[in-house]
This record gives C-alpha cells, sequence and structure tokens, in this order.
C-alpha cells in the first residue's frame, strides 16, 4: 500500500487522509533546539524521520497498512488511524508507537503511548536531545498571537514631547550647575577674607 507523509503525524493514503491516533508531532515551522544549541525545524524533522523510517522499513519487506478507527474523525474531518507495518514473517511493528519511543512525536490523546515518551525523554532521543515546545502548546500560542490587535508601532510624533522635556530638563540642570559652582566660589572668596 502506498502511503504519502503529509507530516509527522497525517499521511494520506488512496485520496483519504488519515491523522495519526495517540500522537501529536510538531508543526512545519515550529522551532526547536538540537543538543548542540541550534535551532531547527521540529516539523520538518519529524516529518522527514517518519518518511525515512517508513521507506527504510518497505525496502525491508516490512508492508505498510493503515488501521483506521471506524467511525472516529479528528476537528479537521481527517480518519483516526494507526499504521502498522507488517512483515513477511507475521510480526507486526505499530508506527505511532516508534514515531513517540523515537522522540520525533509526543504521546497525546490518551495514556497509550505515555511510557513509550517517557522513555525518550529519559534517554535524550530526537527531539527531547535538545528544548521543544509541545505542539500543542506552540499552536495555542500561534492562535493567541494571531488573535490579539496588532500594535501600531510608535510614532516619533507621540515623543516629541519626551524629547522636549528632556532637552528643557537638561538646560534647568546646567543652569543649577553653573550657579551651585558660581556660589562655590563665591563662598569659597568670603571664607578667605575672614583669615586674611
Amino acid at each position: 500500500m502506498r502511503v504519502r507523509i503529509i507530516d509527522g503525524d497525517t499521511v494520506e493514503c488512496g485520496g483519504t487522509r488519515y491523522r495519526l491516533a495517540g500522537i501529536d508531532a510538531p508543526e512545519s515551522g515550529q522551532p526547536a533546539i538540537d543538543a548542540r544549541g541550534r535551532y531547527f525545524d521540529a516539523g520538518e524533522a519529524a516529518t522527514n524521520e517518519l518518511s525515512n523510517f517508513l521507506a527504510e522499513m518497505q525496502a525491508g519487506d516490512w508492508q505498510a497498512d493503515i488501521v483506521w478507527h471506524r467511525g472516529k474523525v479528528d476537528r479537521y474531518r481527517r480518519q483516526l488511524a494507526h499504521i502498522e507495518l507488517t512483515h513477511r514473517d507475521g510480526s507486526t511493528l505499530d508506527v505511532c508507537a516508534w514515531m513517540v519511543a523515537e522522540g520525533w512525536a509526543v504521546a497525546e490523546y490518551g495514556a497509550q503511548y505515555r511510557d513509550l515518551e517517557g522513555d525518550a525523554r529519559r534517554h535524550r532521543r530526537g527531539l527531547w536531545a535538545g528544548d521543544f515546545e509541545r505542539p500543542k502548546d506552540w499552536r495555542r500560542a500561534r492562535r493567541s498571537r494571531s488573535r490579539a490587535p496588532a500594535q501600531p508601532a510608535p510614532s516619533p510624533e507621540k515623543f516629541r514631547w519626551l524629547w522636549s522635556l528632556i532637552l528643557a530638563l537638561g538646560g534647568v540642570l546646567v543652569v543649577l550647575l553653573v550657579f551651585s559652582i558660581a556660589l562655590a566660589r563665591e563662598s569659597g572668596r568670603r571664607r578667605r577674607r575672614r583669615y586674611w
């Protein structure tokens, strides 16, 4: 079966889009930091890892099957499903579990993969090798920013009064400084006259 990878948790097969159930992968453009402190696109990395893994497994005599959850769809009307790899010797592998175990997706929407996520985090695999934001938190923050009204850049005209005030205060300070120096000199002359 030909599976087209859309992103780290979405695939297409036979014209139908499937959302991989129980996991959440980073979005395209979502930044992360690797183990060396360098930024990278976490969504692109997760997509590439899933794509490379499926290509490698299919080259090694594994057949990919979409196991979809009848009647279950996400809010974007994608069918919820798992990708199950079956080897000709009869062994099977859950691709969603692999994504979480290797640290390229997080366990969400149930406890099915929580232990695998904890293990990936402890061993600093995939995204856990550096630093990243959970995909749902990153999406929520982006939605909040996009709903906030844009703040116009302050106009230089608005601060003209501030510059005028600063200049006026500067002028007053210069006058006070000159006046205090003159007073200090005059006071010094008077003291000297007393002692002579």
